[in-house]
């Protein structure tokens, strides 16, 4: 399985409007209730914060990956957010992001769970991949952008 088998463009916002951490996640997490994925969206919320709590997964290179295993979400689900403006989100190296990724799983999932997270962290790591994510237009061209580079 590979990260987009389970991105899907209607869980892709391409501007988001809130500017601190909290905000981004709540908007992430609201598209993702829209789509049915999310049992318990408050407490889906709840525990990704909590996640946040632990240490910020503002990984670097304007990015971040919230997540969280939370029996709150039906099986695996992931939604992607794109702020231009970036978002103040403490990363590791203390510059704003740009790109979020927002994951969350069942804790029967966790085998899926970490691979999506390694996975994605992967295609992350790579400045291309970063750098044409970040000069997509729509959801659908974030979609082709990471199955293009699944395949390299």
């Amino acid at each position: 399985m590979a990260v987009s088998d389970y991105i899907k463009a209607k869980n892709c916002i391409m501007d988001l409007t809130c500017s601190d951490k909290d905000g981004v996640i709540k908007e992430i997490a609201n598209k993702l209730s829209d789509d049915g994925k999310i049992k318990n969206k408050s407490k889906f919320i709840k525990d990704v914060l909590e996640r946040e709590s632990l240490g910020s997964t503002g990984i670097g290179n304007n990015v971040a990956i919230p997540h969280a295993r939370t029996n709150s979400v039906k099986g695996f689900v992931i939604g992607f957010g794109k702020s231009n403006e970036g978002i103040a989100f403490k990363a590791l190296d203390g510059e704003k992001v740009n790109l979020v990724f927002l994951m969350g799983a069942d804790p029967a999932e966790l085998n899926l769970y970490l691979r999506i997270l390694a996975d994605l962290s992967k295609l992350l790591m790579d400045n291309s991949f970063r750098t044409a994510l970040l000069s997509v237009n729509t959801a659908a061209q974030v979609i082709e952008t990471i199955k293009k580079f699944e395949r390299v």
